[in-house]
């Protein structure tokens, strides 16, 4: 095990130079805006919430090949509703309407609080007083679920780059082979970060981060996004 792997805390002067802005203000303006996405259905609405994401986008703050793979599971979502659903048309329509939604939350929350990583979500989550334990499993379960993603990318590299003709049924079974190994590999993988949790004391053995004090400007960029969403749902439910 290495403290790199497992360690929860980076300096203070780096997550400063790392990100732009705070932490806490990030998540909040963010959760503020997903809520106020998630009841919005009304073609006013999504077009007022969309603004925010498609300027995003534009300013290509997001890239835009990071909604591919989002975007073919939302088109099974859609495919679903319309041989579930009693009517067609509706079907469709709902299915859009999410579809836009997952869309719109993803670019604003890969844009706001991904690149913080994860010391400065561990930073905003101890700011906000969120329990100990919830802040470590949190943070253990993205840091489990990106070493899994790199993991699942090289076994996939490793096999084009040693048997790129692979077809039919050797294929499938190449990839049940290394679906299994891998999920095996991260089951010993979070033993072992059981392992250092236990190892510094348990969740109180960690380094806890210091609560930051939100400025003028965190507290107007959290104003500004509340005023924002309440004229989503206005405009929603007007």
């Amino acid at each position: 095990m290495t403290r790199a792997v497992y360690t929860l805390e980076i300096p203070s002067e780096a997550l400063a130079v790392s990100i732009k802005y705070s932490p806490v203000a990030a998540i909040i303006s963010a959760v503020i805006y997903a809520v106020a996405v998630s009841v919005s259905n009304t073609l006013p609405s999504l077009i007022l919430a969309s603004i925010m994401p498609v300027t995003f986008l534009v300013m290509k703050r997001f890239p835009l090949s990071h909604l591919v793979s989002i975007n073919v599971f939302n088109l099974v979502m859609i495919l679903t509703l319309a041989l579930t659903w009693p009517n067609l048309i509706d079907a469709l329509i709902m299915g859009i309407i999410i579809a836009l939604r997952v869309n719109m939350i993803v670019i604003t929350f890969g844009t706001m609080v991904y690149p913080m990583g994860t010391s400065g979500i561990y930073a905003a989550m101890s700011s906000l007083h969120v329990p100990v334990k919830l802040r470590v499993l949190a943070i253990l379960t993205l840091r489990g679920v990106n070493t899994l993603r790199e993991s699942y990318e090289t076994a996939i590299n490793s096999v084009r780059l040693r048997a790129p003709r692979l077809h039919g049924i050797i294929r499938l079974k190449v990839f049940a082979y290394m679906t299994g190994t891998i999920l095996l590999q991260s089951f010993l993988r979070s033993e072992n970060m059981m392992k250092s949790v236990k190892c510094r004391g348990g969740f109180g053995g960690f380094i806890q981060a210091e609560n930051e004090r939100l400025s003028a400007g965190n507290v107007a960029m959290i104003a500004g996004f509340f005023a924002y969403g309440m004229s989503i749902a206005v405009m929603n439910y007007a």
